[in-house]
């Protein structure tokens, strides 16, 4: 019940729709048990025989007041004629079943729009949870779990809830009107009928805990089966190039022959509780049919209500089977929402904390002191200790693997160090509002990220307004601005997903187009000059070398050609720093930097 809570909590907004629905639904019902009440009339106007005066009775009993009722049907009958009062009762059955209708539309209506919308917080709550989880979250958990979270079991609470809900409350109202009428006919009967809902209940509870345990096995084989599909998208140029697409096919048939057994398994156990209902409820309708058969008999009930009871007792079985079935497809709605309750309690990067300080330009620059970082119990980084003022051009240089990608994430507060600190203008890095400190910064990533949109759109990514002067200017000085001028669209063009339509140095100069528009205080290039040209790549860093002394850059270097001009040089292998200094002083030093170096130059 807690996980239906939950996610029932997510339908707030739309609580109003809840309760009108559930108003509509009490008509419904009472308009449904009054159209069948009503066949008593037509069987006694066929039927009945003159019946004994009865007095308006003067204390509750219902034998009293269906006698009353009898005699005045009765009195009718003769005054009116059975012709017109056919006509009269078939009158208010139509108008009966009119409303009930009627109150049905209205409240199934209502229960769309209080679903929908359930729904739609749902996802809404979780993509805004998935963007404010720490860069660490999504390095060590497969992207393939996260797009079934997202997609495969928000699905699932969907299929269940869109008229799950609706059977959840109306069903249970239905089968309570159809008791109180019954109860009215016959307590004997009535208590005969009930004997299926204990053996119903038990057995729906058992079936229940099998379904939970079947379902949260099949969504984790289909975390599987989305990982290899992701795998396949992204590496599809590696797998081609080795001619392993067999191999790709026999590793996506495992886990979809694995997934489609245990998703066989539990369909075979759901469509359990539909048939089993059925058969207890023959066995107690034949049980009915004699005893009710007996009783009318022996005149202890009339034939009327005899035919009402079992005509009111076969609808109770609907609502009753639909209720179980209602129930069982819960069961894996729960189960989803549980997979998505385990995400949504993952700690948050960035809480927001009125207290942390609103900066909004660096004044003097970064200093990290001892700062160590590790990922799980894999050290990363250690004793990191460096200054970077403001309007300096810094390289952080080394062998690959060597932390220096890692070491810039920390800069930008992506990751909290393990131990050490970090400081911005003398404040710890902690203490500063990550939103405003991020508004400082420009970065350009080795792969060069577009988003399906139009260049407009990527170039003026995350800033606030558009100034079309500016794109073109950080267009300029990123070495781009010819090919887009030769687009047939220029900036409007759409990029395609993840950029697919532009080479990969044309996207990396378009992703540094973005981070110049931002005009920001620092700069980090993570190799963002590695897929260029010598010429376009010389072209770019006389542009970052025009920059003002306001700019602060980072470069993240292989080729240490790219670094020659930094006014400091950071030297890192294993996670820490190794050597430190200008370009000509680290050459003289003979070291591990001169020895790459040389590496580099020699054809």
């Amino acid at each position: 019940m807690h996980a239906v809570r939950n996610i029932l909590r997510y339908g707030h907004s739309a609580q109003k729709h809840l309760w009108l629905a559930l108003s509509a639904f009490v008509l419904f019902n009472f308009f449904n048990v009054f159209s069948l009440t009503l066949i008593i009339p037509f069987l006694e106007i066929l039927f009945s025989q003159p019946a004994e005066p009865a007095p308006f009775p003067q204390a509750f009993s219902i034998e009293a007041w269906k006698k009353y009722l009898f005699y005045h049907l009765y009195l009718f009958r003769l005054q009116e004629g059975p012709i017109v009062a056919l006509l009269y009762f078939s009158g208010a059955i139509a108008i009966a079943i009119l409303l009930k209708n009627l109150f049905r539309y209205a409240g199934s209506w209502l229960m769309a729009h209080y679903e929908n919308t359930l729904i739609q917080n749902l996802r809404n709550h979780l993509f805004s949870h998935l963007t404010q989880l720490p860069l660490g979250f999504f390095i060590r958990t497969r992207k393939g779990r996260l797009l079934n979270l997202v997609t495969q079991d928000v699905q699932i609470i969907q299929e269940a809830t869109i008229g799950t809900i609706y059977n959840l409350l109306n069903d249970p109202l239905t089968m309570l009107f159809y008791l109180g009428a019954m109860l009215v006919l016959s307590w004997k009967l009535t208590l005969i009928s009930l004997i299926v809902l204990p053996l119903t209940g038990w057995m729906i509870s058992r079936l229940t805990k099998a379904l939970r345990r079947k379902a949260h096995q099949g969504q984790r084989r289909m975390d599987v089966v989305l990982s290899i599909l992701d795998e396949f998208l992204s590496g599809v140029r590696i797998v081609k190039a080795f001619g392993a697409e067999e191999h790709e096919r026999q590793r996506f048939f495992q886990a979809n022959a694995d997934y489609t057994r245990f998703m066989i398994s539990l369909r075979r156990r759901m469509e359990l509780a539909s048939p089993l209902t059925e058969v207890l409820s023959v066995i107690v309708v034949l049980g009915l049919l004699y005893y009710g058969t007996f009783s009318v008999l022996q005149g202890e009930l009339k034939a009327s209500e005899f035919i009402t009871f079992i005509a009111i007792f076969g609808q109770f079985l609907s609502p009753m089977k639909t209720f179980n079935q209602a129930v069982s497809r819960l069961q894996k709605a729960i189960v989803s929402y549980r997979r998505i309750e385990a995400l949504l309690r993952q700690p948050l990067s960035e809480e927001y904390d009125p207290h942390r300080y609103p900066i909004q330009r660096m004044q003097e620059g970064i200093r990290l002191e001892s700062v160590s970082f590790a990922y799980g119990e894999k050290e990363v980084l250690r004793g990191i200790t460096l200054e970077i003022p403001v309007g300096t051009r810094v390289a952080l240089v080394g062998p690959s693997g060597a932390g220096k990608t890692t070491l810039a994430d920390l800069i930008c507060g992506f990751y909290q160090p393990t131990t050490g600190k970090i400081y911005i203008d003398g404040r710890p890095l902690s203490s500063i509002d990550p939103k405003a400190y991020r508004r400082l910064l420009g970065i350009v990533p080795q792969d060069g990220i577009l988003f399906h949109a139009t260049l407009l759109e990527n170039i003026t990514y995350g800033a606030e307004g558009t100034n079309e002067a500016r794109v073109w200017e950080a267009l300029e000085m990123a070495q781009a601005r010819s090919f887009v001028e030769e687009l047939p669209e220029g900036l409007y063009t759409m990029v395609g997903e993840k950029g697919q339509r532009f080479s990969g140095g044309q996207r990396q100069r378009l992703a540094l187009a973005r981070a110049l528009y931002r005009r920001p205080q620092l700069l980090i290039l993570d190799e963002a000059t590695s897929a260029l040209d010598s010429e376009s790549e010389a072209k770019i860093h006389a542009a970052l070398a025009a920059l003002p002394r306001s700019y602060t850059l980072i470069f993240i270097a292989h080729r240490l050609s790219t670094v020659r001009h930094a006014d400091w040089i950071y030297v890192l292998d294993q996670g820490q720093i190794v050597e430190e200094g200008t370009h000509d002083s680290l050459l003289a030093r003979q070291g591990l930097y001169a020895r790459l170096y040389q590496l580099q130059s020699t054809p």
